[in-house]
């Protein structure tokens, strides 16, 4: 019984030797699914609270030079992989989405001013993007360098370019307040979406009009070719020092667009009344004049790359980690710009008991999102599960009032 339990706690310790991300398995297959929304506006308790107040005086005095930020994004992927001693290879089916909005604090200055009848000029911008990815990744060892290859093929599903929105907000003699916006969209998308609008709303209508063969034809035209490469070496015998680099190939297409002229608008009859009598105010939406027609719009995943490091000071049950890089958004893109550029970094530290049981504490900065999160692993060998939560913010300072959350979770099974 004694050698079974040793045997047990030796193979739930497979790989766990000074690597960067040591695999616990030689064979798993699994699926992970991550939720993000953040925003620097107020605190997601406070959004959920049965009676909602919103000050909008304060809204305004506590926001920062950049305005305004929401985000939303969603992932999910599916994977198999056999961990060898000096070779690897694995199979990730994925999809991803996100979408951003940035409001610039200009037009939150009619929160403030409170002069009847004067104007106030502001911009908006707003991008969102779809990617289906399959990706193969190989591991190998090249003496004491460990080197990861990861090619994918991605098709774009829809993509709307970073678009400027300008609007204006003014205050009416009767104490009302009111807030237009108007932009013209080009939207993006991998099919003839016809009926994507309906009555001045985006609709679900399209997915009747959508034919299989010709669906399954578009994304057999769409696809393209990315290539990401990892590799690592242990300068010490407790630190591991690697570098990460992933580059577009061949971009992706896009060959239908849809245009349309968006239209938004907000009045509040006081804003004594919308801070101290929860009173909602009127809203309006519309895309009007929707066309479709036909385009050949190139669309590349992100460029990344970047340093990162693996300290075990104590030994196997704590590690320290960090990584620091830059991404590009859509490199080589029609609507790239100095803004689509980005910084990133990771502080992590990892806590395992006998490798079944782990703790991980982090904080990182990614695709332009601040989060602080607690991970925890349940690792019994056949299955392992992971459960990730995290607090974030487009705003450092705000990320840690939970003005946004993430969550997390996976699931692992093999041996």
């Amino acid at each position: 019984m004694k050698k079974l339990l040793a045997a047990f706690f030796a193979l739930s310790l497979f790989s766990v030797f000074a690597e960067l991300h040591p695999a616990r398995r030689y064979f798993e297959i699994g699926t992970t699914v991550n939720i993000e929304a953040a925003e620097n506006i107020m605190p997601v308790a406070d959004i959920f609270k049965k009676n909602l107040v919103i000050d909008l005086k304060k809204i305004y005095s506590d926001m920062g030079d950049d305005g305004a930020t929401v985000s939303l994004s969603a992932k999910e992927n599916f994977f198999i992989n056999f961990n060898f001693k000096k070779f690897g290879i694995g199979l990730d089916v994925g999809s991803q989405a996100s979408v951003s909005a940035n409001i610039s604090k200009d037009l939150f200055k009619v929160l403030d001013g409170l002069v009847p009848g004067a104007v106030y000029n502001g911009e908006a911008s707003v991008w969102a993007e779809s990617f289906a990815t399959f990706s193969v990744p190989v591991r190998f060892n090249v003496d004491k360098w460990k080197v990861k290859i990861t090619p994918t093929y991605f098709v774009p599903c829809f993509y709307l370019p970073s678009t400027t929105v300008r609007g204006w907000a003014t205050h009416g003699l009767d104490g009302s307040i009111t807030a237009v916006a108007t932009a013209p969209l080009e939207f993006y998308t991998i099919s003839e979406f016809k009926g994507l609008i309906v009555d001045g709303e985006f609709s679900l209508d399209f997915i009747d009009n959508i034919d299989a063969n010709s669906l399954l034809s578009d994304v057999l035209k769409s696809g393209g070719v990315d290539i990401g490469a990892e590799i690592e070496y242990p300068i010490l015998e407790k630190l591991d020092l690697g570098g990460y680099f992933s580059s577009p190939i061949v971009p992706g297409h896009l060959r239908h667009k849809v245009t349309a002229v968006a239209t938004a608008s907000i009045k509040s009859n006081s804003i004594m009344q919308m801070a101290f009598d929860e009173e909602s105010p009127d809203t309006y939406y519309d895309f009007g004049d929707p066309t479709y027609s036909d385009c050949d719009f190139t669309v590349n995943r992100p460029l990344r790359f970047g340093v990162e490091c693996a300290w075990r000071p104590f030994g196997k049950w704590l590690t320290l980690r960090g990584k620091a890089g830059a991404a590009l958004r859509n490199p080589f893109g029609e609507d790239v710009t100095i803004k689509s550029f980005y910084p990133e970094y990771r502080l992590g530290v990892d806590l395992s008991l006998f490798g079944m049981l782990g703790l991980n504490l982090s904080t990182e900065y990614s695709k332009k999102i601040f989060a602080h999160g607690v991970g925890i692993m349940l690792n019994f060998r056949a299955v392992e599960l992971d459960v990730l939560a995290a607090i974030c913010s487009p705003n450092f300072v705000k990320s840690f009032k939970g003005e946004g959350a993430r969550v997390g979770v996976g699931i692992k099974f093999g041996w």
